[in-house]
C-alpha cells in the first residue's frame, strides 16, 4: 500500500492527504468498528436538522446557540493545534504518545470553515455594528462610537479576516499532521526539525490570529465594550479544553482495548497537572479582567459584568466561577485523583461542560438583556456540531497509527514517570 502525499484534488488534500497506514504495534492500531465514527456523526447531523426547526421559529435564538456550539468547537481545534506547536518547540517527551489525538483534531479547520457559514448569514441577528442605522448620522439610533470603529467592523473585513484565519489554520495543521503521519512510514531524521520549524512561525502566527478571532466573534457582540486582556483570557479556557478533551478520547480508546500499553497512570497525572494549572490561569486572567475594570469605573467597560450580574444573569456567573475554578481545581489539587481514571473522565467532562458555559456566559446576555434563560437550541447546536466533529475526528484517528510511530522520543514518552 502507498504512503506518499496525495495532491491530486482540493478535496483529496482536505480530506485524506494520506493513504491509510497499519501500525507495527497491536497496541497502536485503531480495532474499534465503524460505529466508533459513523454514530457521532449521524446525530450531530441529526440534531442540526432539529436545529433548522428552531431557525424556523425563532432565528435570533438559533444564531445565538449556533455561534456558542461553534466557537465551542472551534476553541477546541486551536487548542489542540497550540498543543502540537508547544510539543514541538519544548522538545516535550512525556506527551508524544498523545500527540496524535490533537493533531487529528485539529484537522478540523476546514469543516469547522464550512459549519461557520449559517454565521454569516446570521450576522444582522448576531452583531450590531452590522446595522446600518446605527451607522447613520442622520438617524436617531446614530451612535458614534460604532461609527468610529467601521473602518475595522465591517462585514467584507470581518469575512476577509475569517478567510485568512482558517487558511493560515488550515495550512498550519496540515503542515505538522502530514509530517507526523509521514514519519510513521519514512525515517528521515529531518522530519523533526521540519516540524519545529513550522511550530516556529506558527506560535505567533496561531497566538494573533486566536486574539483577533476572539474580538472577532465573541468581543464584537458587545462592540461597545473592550478589554484588551480578552485574547488570553479565551485562549486560556482553549487550551485548557484540549487537556481534557485529551483525558476523555485517550481513556475511551484504552477501554477499547487500544494504547493500553502506550499511556499510563504517569501520562493522566501530567494531563491532569497542566488542567490543573490552566484553571488557576483562566481564573487569574478572568480575576484580572474583573479586577481592572472594577477598578477603572469607566461607564462602557462596567456595563459587560453588569449585565451579567442582574436579570437571573448573576445565577449563571456563579456557576461559572464554581464550576470553571472552584470544583476543578479542588478535585486536581490532589495527585491521587489525577492518578484515577474514572475521576479525571468525571472532571475532564465537567470542566469541557463548564468552558461550554463560559462562552455562553460571554454570549447569550447580549441577546437576552432583561432575562436569563436556557433554550434548547442552546443544546441542540452545540451537541449537533460537536457529534460532527467528533466523527470526523474519529475517523481521521482510524486511518492511522493512534502514537506517532517513528518519533525518536516515543520509547522515552512510553517510560515517563512523573519525578
Amino acid at each position: 500500500m502507498a504512503n506518499t502525499v496525495k495532491r491530486s484534488s482540493l478535496v483529496t488534500w482536505l480530506i485524506d492527504p494520506i493513504e491509510p497506514t497499519q501500525a507495527a504495534n497491536p497496541d497502536h492500531r485503531y480495532t474499534a468498528d465503524m460505529r466508533s465514527w459513523i454514530a457521532p456523526l449521524l446525530i450531530g447531523a441529526a440534531l442540526l436538522v432539529a436545529s433548522l426547526v428552531g431557525w424556523s421559529l425563532d432565528a435570533p435564538q438559533f444564531y445565538f446557540s449556533y455561534l456558542v456550539g461553534w466557537v465551542f468547537c472551534l476553541s477546541l481545534a486551536i487548542g489542540a493545534l497550540f498543543f502540537v506547536i508547544i510539543q514541538h518547540l519544548s522538545h516535550a517527551y512525556w506527551s508524544v504518545v498523545l500527540r496524535r489525538i490533537s493533531e487529528s483534531l485539529a484537522w478540523a479547520f476546514p469543516v469547522l470553515a464550512l459549519l461557520g457559514i449559517p454565521i454569516l448569514f446570521g450576522m444582522h441577528d448576531l452583531y450590531h455594528w452590522t446595522h446600518e442605522e446605527l451607522l447613520d448620522p442622520n438617524s436617531p439610533a446614530y451612535n458614534a462610537v460604532l461609527a468610529g470603529k467601521t473602518p475595522y467592523l465591517n462585514v467584507p473585513f470581518f469575512i476577509g479576516r475569517m478567510i485568512a484565519y482558517f487558511m493560515l489554520w488550515t495550512y498550519l495543521s496540515h503542515r505538522l499532521y502530514t509530517l507526523s503521519v509521514r514519519q510513521d512510514v519514512d525515517p528521515d531524521r529531518d522530519i523533526p526539525a521540519l516540524q519545529r520549524r513550522a511550530s516556529g512561525w506558527g506560535l505567533p502566527v496561531m497566538a494573533v490570529t486566536t486574539a483577533f478571532a476572539s474580538y472577532d466573534l465573541l468581543m464584537s457582540l458587545e462592540p461597545d465594550w473592550f478589554s484588551t486582556i480578552f485574547g488570553v483570557y479565551f485562549f486560556g479556557g482553549s487550551f485548557l479544553s484540549i487537556f481534557v478533551f485529551t483525558t476523555i478520547i485517550a481513556l475511551n480508546l484504552q477501554k477499547g482495548d487500544m494504547i493500553r500499553h502506550a499511556v499510563t497512570f504517569e501520562h493522566y497525572q501530567d494531563l491532569g497537572k497542566f488542567a490543573f494549572g490552566f484553571i488557576v490561569f483562566w481564573g487569574y486572567i478572568a480575576f484580572s479582567q474583573y479586577m481592572l475594570i472594577w477598578y477603572g469605573n469607566l461607564p462602557e467597560e462596567t456595563i459587560f459584568f453588569r449585565i451579567r450580574m442582574e436579570n437571573g444573569w448573576e445565577a449563571f456567573s456563579w456557576a461559572l466561577l464554581i464550576g470553571q475554578f472552584i470544583v476543578p481545581f479542588f478535585v486536581l489539587l490532589s495527585r491521587g485523583a489525577k492518578r484515577t481514571r474514572p475521576v479525571m473522565y468525571f472532571i475532564a467532562l465537567w470542566i469541557l461542560a463548564a468552558h461550554w458555559l463560559d462562552l455562553f456566559w460571554i454570549s447569550m446576555p447580549v441577546l437576552h438583556v432583561n432575562h436569563a434563560q436556557l433554550h434548547w437550541l442552546d443544546f441542540t447546536c452545540v451537541l449537533g456540531l460537536l457529534g460532527i466533529m467528533v466523527g470526523l475526528f474519529m475517523f481521521r484517528l482510524s486511518r492511522h497509527s493512534l502514537v506517532p510511530e517513528r518519533d525518536p522520543q516515543l520509547a522515552k514518552s512510553m517510560k515517563f514517570v512523573n519525578s
